[in-house]
């Protein structure tokens, strides 16, 4: 071989524009394209070789991949899809095929080697395509999701919790689990089942998402995307513009915020009216390392007082005061808890009281405790697990047992007043301890559909109501009430005290004024404190 293809090759590797060059000298001289294939494959061996972590790691994989490659006539048939030798194979290869039956078996031997030494390349290392940011006991069929975890090529799965990726185009994609989706590349995904919320930034308009019966284009937005196991899909539009269609074969609809569609595997769309509260718009950023926090053991004292225990928030700590509307009564009783003792609730006439206002506006909170209700559950019985703030629309912050079928799944853990609510899925209805949490993160336009988190014995609560309403927790208002336990928001002494006091059991109650990652709340459950000593640990291993 002459010296200027040596120089045409070496330039080629050196990823100069030197293609139809190629392509001419590959017509002029048949063992051109064997000695460029032969010289391609050394350089992604040599590439490979300096990614991988040993040499047995480069031999191991090599192997295998190797053993999966065990029809010919499917290595060969791969070169049809090299892009990296010429766009013109039309030409070139009906050349290669001239010579004797030695030299063709030759060509072809080390075309199938190149292809298949540039397909284990590509896809044993496929470069970085962005990075899970953020988690909520976030899980894969292959274990635990952690944030910093690169993305690559190909497919990616949550069987459990919530994760948001970025890429490296500022796409950002919200995951609720269960969902299964493809990564193409950075403009390109495809939503084979479950939910996914996209943030397109400015700068990587068009990014596509492909479903089993759509296909939408951002045109620089926010929107949600849902995928059931039907293959039938629905696009909301949350914020800008999007495109939209069932196949290719239709034209484009454009949708703006407020619009939805749904698409069946017919092709057919259908307008529906816009779910936004469907989807989890944000994660939790990270927590505070040493929140501040109040913690009420409940554990039996003389008399009234109630202790507060936490390191307080903003300096101060708040005793609980035991009350009762009966005169000459003390108020709830005691009895054996979680955690030593726990109080009992008779749901007629006692509850707990601060001088704790709570913790206003849309700021961050986290709520945590064990709680026991009976299984001969009533509605008049179920408000006020824990709340504060004003009985008025979106101003109160309350924790009950859900008693409003029409509003969620009866005896499930509910947040919220009136029809702005969060509903969980757990039935708590059966006289035994269960620990609770309820998480509200911080961020932009928090909301309670996107914001709130719930916790049940640890485990991240699957919801089955969520309203879209802002959070607007009210403490000024002459009317606004201070932190109570076992008492409605809507208590009224000059009333019927139907449905204004709890029926059951709570111990161990944690108010932390940030949002608690799912760590710290496990924790709370299993050794009631945030951070344990080595000794527990090792205990509960």
């Amino acid at each position: 071989m002459n010296s200027h293809y040596d120089e045409l090759i070496a330039a080629y590797l050196a990823g100069d524009d030197v293609e139809q060059a190629l392509i001419k000298a590959c017509e002029d001289d048949e063992t051109l394209l064997a000695e460029l294939s032969q010289q391609v494959a050394f350089s992604r061996v040599v590439a490979f070789a300096l990614y991988a972590k040993n040499d047995q790691m480069f031999i191991d994989s090599f192997k295998s991949k190797l053993a999966n490659e065990v029809n010919t006539q499917v290595i060969i048939a791969k070169t049809n899809n090299i892009q990296e030798i010429t766009s013109n194979k039309a030409t070139v290869i009906p050349t290669l095929f001239k010579g004797n039956l030695w030299q063709r078996y030759a060509i072809a031997a080390c075309i199938a080697l190149f292809s298949f030494l540039f397909i284990f390349y590509q896809y044993s290392y496929s470069p970085s395509l962005g990075l899970i940011a953020k988690v909520v006991e976030a899980e894969s069929q292959k274990g635990m999701v952690y944030s910093g975890d690169n993305v690559a090529h190909g497919q990616f799965s949550l069987t459990k919790g919530y994760a948001e990726i970025t890429l490296n185009n500022g796409v950002a994609l919200l995951l609720e689990a269960p969902i299964r989706l493809n990564i193409s590349s950075v403009e390109h995904i495809t939503l084979v089942e479950g939910s996914l919320v996209a943030y397109v930034p400015d700068g990587a308009e068009g990014f596509q998402v492909d479903t089993p019966s759509s296909q939408i284009i951002d045109l620089g937005t926010e929107f949600g995307v849902s995928v059931d196991k039907k293959g039938k899909s629905q696009v909301h539009v949350l914020k800008g513009e999007v495109k939209v269609r069932a196949s290719k074969k239709q034209e484009y609809e454009h949708l703006t915020v407020d619009q939805a569609r749904s698409f069946d595997l017919d092709q057919q769309v259908a307008i529906i009216k816009s779910q936004p509260h469907r989807f989890m718009r944000t994660l939790p950023g990270k927590s505070i390392q040493d929140p501040d926090y109040l913690h009420w053991s409940l554990d039996r004292q003389k008399g009234a007082n109630l202790p507060c225990q936490g390191k307080g928030i903003n300096g101060q700590c708040f005793d609980a005061q035991r009350k009762s509307l009966i005169e000459g009564k003390v108020g709830p009783e005691f009895v054996q808890g979680k955690f030593g003792d726990a109080i009992y609730f008779n749901g007629e006439d006692d509850w707990l009281d601060t001088a704790y206002s709570g913790i206003g506006g849309n700021k961050p909170r986290t709520v945590a405790f064990w709680v026991k209700i009976p299984e001969n559950f009533s509605a008049e019985n179920s408000f006020g697990i824990l709340s504060w703030g004003l009985m008025d629309k979106l101003a109160a912050w309350q924790i009950s047992p859900n008693p409003n079928g029409d509003i969620g799944p009866i005896g499930r853990i509910r947040v919220g007043i009136s029809h702005a609510v969060v509903v969980g899925t757990t039935d708590l209805r059966d006289s035994q301890w269960h620990h609770v949490a309820i998480v509200l993160f911080g961020g932009t336009n928090v909301n309670l559909s996107t914001h709130v988190l719930m916790y049940v014995d640890g485990k991240l609560e699957k919801t089955a109501t969520k309203s879209i309403a802002k959070v607007l927790t009210d403490l000024d208002h002459p009317k606004s009430k201070p932190f109570a336990m076992g008492r409605n928001i809507a208590f009224n002494t000059n009333k019927n005290q139907k449905y204004k006091f709890f029926k059951g059991w709570l111990d161990e109650v944690y108010l932390f004024d940030s949002a608690l990652t799912q760590k710290s709340i496990y924790n709370l459950m299993t050794f009631n404190q945030l951070t344990p000593n080595p000794k527990e640990l090792n205990n509960k291993k």
